[in-house]
């Protein structure tokens, strides 16, 4: 369609543009019309009051890599939510970003055909469920996952997060937090949106979690809300009404990480990690917690 109108710089008419493309090209009329559309929508094509259409601009000659980026813009714009952004992922073995055909959000206008068709992503058959985002995009995707992360949403708050205020404020509470920011840090080594490893604890003592993470390299959206705990010698903390519901909320996602204020700066060590934590805290039988109200403790369990 572009070498077409290329040239005919005046303008043609629609039809007549789909009957020269059907004479060189077996693309069927509706997917033509809805790809002129489309060029249309993105800015490529022009159209008059006499309903003409044209090049917006002579001077687009590497035409298909244009209509890519704006393909994926229209694309990521469709993953407004950060859960949205769990059809895209990173290959465990090869470390690329798939895209999960399985996960997709709805789509109109063909928009998935034309991920593939522009090279955006590469499937090696049909029925393929994971494509192969072109490293090309690799930075467009992480872009717009980093910002889908920045709005994470949150519960709203409630008069019963007030309790939890009071326990963020402490000095070895403070410490502890992020103490384990660079532990994440540095367990995630290598992640490409490691700098979004971060305390949301200055800005939402609300939140009902102090920090954001992901739970693995593999994984692009914040999948680890972690609640930090410090402790002495005894594990005993004070875990909130707003707290355990949070964890209730996010299941595994979330995530208790209890710090040893006096061993955590020695070599080698590593806090207490309880992920999904409310059924080993209240289901579980011989967990080796004793529950007093809201307050915790792990008690050695004798052989």
């Amino acid at each position: 369609m572009v070498e077409l109108l290329a040239r005919r710089p005046d303008g043609t008419s629609v039809e007549h543009l789909l009957k020269d493309l059907a004479a060189t090209n077996s693309i069927s009329w509706s997917r033509a019309r809805n790809t002129v559309a489309k060029l249309i929508s993105y800015g490529l094509f022009e159209t008059d009051d006499r309903s003409l259409v044209r090049l917006a601009s002579a001077e687009r000659m590497d035409a298909p890599r244009w209509i890519a980026e704006r393909i994926v813009a229209e694309f990521t714009a469709l993953l407004t939510k950060a859960e949205a952004w769990s059809c895209i992922g990173r290959d465990p073995a090869t470390g690329d970003l798939t895209i999960d055909a399985m996960t997709l959000p709805p789509m109109r206008d063909g928009l998935s055909m034309w991920l593939t068709d522009f090279a955006i992503a590469r499937r090696v058959a049909v029925q393929r469920r994971f494509w192969t985002v072109s490293s090309d995009h690799n930075d467009a995707f992480l872009t717009g996952a980093r910002d889908a992360n920045k709005k994470t949403l949150r519960r709203a708050k409630s008069a019963e997060r007030l309790a939890a205020d009071l326990a963020r404020q402490a000095e070895a509470g403070a410490a502890a937090e992020v103490w384990v920011v660079q532990y994440e840090r540095e367990r995630l080594s290598g992640h490409p949106l490691q700098d979004q490893i971060r305390r949301v604890s200055e800005d939402d003592v609300s939140a009902g979690y102090d920090i954001v993470s992901f739970a693995s390299v593999h994984s692009i959206r914040h999948d680890r809300f972690i609640e930090v705990k410090s402790h002495g010698e005894r594990k005993v903390f004070h875990w909130s009404r707003n707290e355990i519901a949070t964890a209730v909320e996010f299941g595994e996602d979330y995530a208790l990480y209890l710090v040893d204020r006096d061993r955590c700066e020695q070599a080698g060590y590593l806090p207490h990690m309880i992920t999904g934590p409310t059924p080993e805290m209240f289901a579980l039988p011989d967990s080796g917690w004793r529950v007093e109200a809201t307050s915790f403790e792990h008690v050695a369990i004798s052989d």
